[in-house]
Parts: structure tokens; C-alpha cells; sequence
């Protein structure tokens, strides 16, 4: 019988289940290497960070804050005479508990010691595994369970459903957090000693590079000011100056050096990432040696620049903005784009997931819209690829294409 007439038996459920435990067990293991990803990354950045500790009622807690403001960790130990504990909890970019290590260490009757240690990887809130493992200690010998010990997966579904979800973690977290991070207790600050240029620039939030070396800065571009009167008035934390109302001048700085690298092309105006309808998008090749800078307001774009930085300088930077939107302009015109024909003279651009990588090719999509319209065609999405130039300062148009949906 020819192959193209053999009958197809139709699906099991047993075998659509099977399908869906095993792409479920796929998701499953690619959030907790991701998870795992993230907490190594972390792990290597605390030492950069500005580090809280307090002793208070029996307790030793501490608080790592990244210079640009994000919590990567907090913990609490204990001691009392029955038990030692450790709580530690690493949080994600939204302030949120993603991993939790606890340690207990509670005497043996006729000497020695039992320590259990428990891992929880929470994702989406939800706690993705969670394992245990316990070992005992005589007397006298240090109670150190080995990195190689094996651990045993708990059964998530034998778990409450408040074991099963991140919730108490992230309370206790935020309480200590709460406690902790403030001046006076306060031990370490990597910028302790900076050159005086750095009292000149605030860090951006979410600008980090990947290595954690370089990130954004912001000033205002007048030579005398106070950031006192750039401070804004619910907090300490936040400083800004209502955009359009003064020039500012955009910088990579670099936080081994605690140095300003170059400026950069771009206009965003304080500490946080986004105001409103302002955003400030940073997008850093894997080896933190290339990057976008993209300011986005509501229906458009202020901003965008590229650069490339060698040894804590900025040795190559160039507007992009222009160059992209031109050459999406230039696609759109020669395609008779409809959408473009017919609103072309009342388009804004906006400019959105930049992308860059270590050789310096990139992509960007340019989206040209009219605000508010009901019609349909009145938008036109293209992604433009192109390349950044370390000897000209300039980028190098490599290609456009309409977006697959339209």
C-alpha cells in the first residue's frame, strides 16, 4: 500500500497525556536551568553589591543591593540553644523570591548534630522543585553537608498550597529587607572612595550589563547643579527632572572603576527604568561589550544609540535612531506598503525589542502607527537588521523585512 494511504489510528488519550507530561516535563526543566542560570549570575555578583547587616533579637541579617538599586539577596541566621538555622532567599528583577535555601541544625541526643537543607526554585510564583537532604554529624566533627551529598525531590503534590507557592518566602524577605536596608547598617559600599566624577551621575535601573561591570547613568547636562533639587519628594531612591524641561546627558559607566566610559546618544532623565509612558531599554551583547540604548515614550521614540565599549571605554557609539527609521521608511516606499501609502504623513515611529550581539549585528523593529486610529491599516512593522562599525562610528544598513504578520 502506498505510504501516503496508510490509515492514521487515531490519538489515545493515554497517549495525549504521555504528550503533555512530557512537554510539561520539557518546560519544567528548561525555567529550572534558567532559575539555576540565574542564581550562579547572582552568586558572582554579590561581592559588587552594597551590603546591609544587622544583629537583632538573636538574629544576623543581611541585605545585598546591586548599585543600580535591584535586591539580589537577603538572609537571616539564628542561634538559640536547640537549633541554628539559615534562611536565605535570592529575589528576580520584580523584587519576587525565585530561590530559597533554609538550614537546620538541631543536636542529636547523646551528641553530634542533624542538618537538613531544603531548596525551593519558585517560578511564576509557583515553586517549580523542591528538594531536601539531611545528613548527621558525631561530636566534634564539622556539620557540613558535602556539595556532592545527593538530595531527594519532595512530591509537590503531597505539599499545602501554601508550600506550594512563594508567598511566605516573599514576606519574610520583605521584612527583613524592610529592616535592614538603611544608612546605618549599611557595611559595604563598592563606591566607597570613587573619583569625584561618579558623585556626578545616578545609576539607571535595569541597565545592567550581563557581566555586571558596565551600566547607564543619567545627568543633568548644565555644569552646577544639586541633586537635592532633582530628588523626588516620596523618596530617597528616586531622582529625575520632568522630561523637556532641561537637557540631560546619557552615560555607560563602568562599576569595577566607578569611571564614566563616554556618553551616549541617549535622553533618559532619572533613576528609574520607567516613567509613565517613558522607558529606558537597554539591550547588552552576551559578552557585555556591545549595547542599544532605546528611550521610548508613549507613541514614539526619543532616543536610540549603539556603542561598543573596550577596557571601560566607549570606543565606538552611534545614533541609530535615524538610520533605522530611514531605512524602514525606504523598505516600506519600494513594497507600496498600504498601511504606508495611505497614513504615511501622519505615522509616528516607535522603535522596540532591540537586539545586539558580540560581532555588532543587530536588529530592531520600527513601528510606524498613527495614534488613536481605528483603521486598520493604519500601522506598518519592520525589522531592520544592521551592523555597528568599531573604526567609523557608524552603523551599516544589512537588510529589512515587513513583519510576519503583515
Amino acid at each position: 500500500m502506498p505510504r501516503s494511504l496508510i490509515p492514521l489510528a487515531p490519538r489515545s488519550a493515554s497517549l495525549t497525556l504521555l504528550l503533555a507530561a512530557l512537554l510539561a516535563a520539557s518546560v519544567h526543566a528548561a525555567g529550572l536551568a534558567d532559575l539555576t542560570r540565574r542564581y550562579a549570575r547572582d552568586d558572582q555578583r554579590l561581592a559588587g553589591c552594597l551590603r546591609y547587616e544587622r544583629d537583632n533579637d538573636g538574629a544576623h541579617q543581611q541585605v545585598w543591593v546591586l548599585e543600580t538599586g535591584a535586591v539580589v539577596k537577603v538572609a537571616a541566621a539564628t542561634h538559640d540553644p536547640h537549633t541554628d538555622s539559615l534562611d536565605e532567599f535570592s529575589l528576580d528583577d520584580d523584587g519576587g523570591v525565585y530561590f530559597a535555601f533554609r538550614k537546620v541544625s538541631t543536636p542529636k541526643p547523646g551528641g553530634g548534630t542533624r542538618v537538613t537543607e531544603e531548596r525551593s526554585y519558585f517560578d511564576d510564583s509557583q515553586t517549580l522543585q523542591k528538594t531536601r537532604r539531611t545528613a548527621d554529624f558525631p561530636a566534634g566533627v564539622a556539620a557540613q553537608i558535602a556539595a556532592n551529598t545527593p538530595a531527594v525531590k519532595l512530591d509537590l503534590a503531597k505539599l499545602t498550597a501554601a508550600a506550594r507557592n512563594n508567598d511566605a518566602a516573599n514576606q519574610t524577605a520583605q521584612a527583613i529587607l524592610k529592616a535592614v536596608r538603611a544608612p546605618q547598617f549599611l557595611i559595604h559600599d563598592p563606591a566607597k572612595g570613587a573619583p569625584a566624577e561618579w558623585q556626578q551621575v545616578k545609576l539607571v535601573a535595569g541597565t545592567l550589563s550581563p557581566d555586571g561591570r558596565y551600566a547607564l547613568a543619567w545627568a543633568p547636562a548644565k555644569k552646577d547643579f544639586l541633586w537635592a533639587n532633582y530628588k523626588a519628594d516620596d523618596t530617597d531612591e528616586d531622582f529625575w527632572v520632568e522630561p523637556g524641561s532641561e537637557a540631560v546627558v546619557n552615560f555607560i559607566v563602568d562599576l569595577s572603576t566607578h569611571r564614566l566610559a563616554d556618553k551616549t546618544p541617549g535622553v533618559h532623565f532619572g533613576v528609574r527604568q520607567n516613567y509613565n509612558h517613558y522607558e529606558c531599554i537597554m539591550a547588552w551583547s552576551a559578552d557585555s561589550h556591545t549595547f542599544i540604548e532605546l528611550n521610548t515614550e508613549k507613541w514614539s521614540y526619543a532616543a536610540c544609540g549603539c556603542g561598543r565599549l573596550t577596557d571601560g571605554k566607549l570606543v565606538a557609539v552611534a545614533d541609530l535612531g535615524p538610520a533605522v527609521e530611514a531605512r524602514a521608511k525606504a523598505l516600506l516606499k519600494t513594497t507600496k506598503h498600504p498601511g504606508y501609502r495611505n497614513h504615511a504623513k501622519d505615522m509616528l515611529t516607535a522603535l522596540a525589542e532591540p537586539r545586539i550581539n558580540n560581532d555588532g549585528n543587530g536588529s530592531i523593529q520600527v513601528v510606524l502607527q498613527v495614534p488613536k486610529s481605528v483603521a486598520d491599516d493604519a500601522y506598518a512593522n519592520v525589522t531592520v537588521r544592521f551592523h555597528l562599525s568599531a573604526d567609523n562610528n557608524h552603523v551599516e544598513m544589512l537588510g529589512a523585512e515587513l513583519s510576519k504578520e503583515q
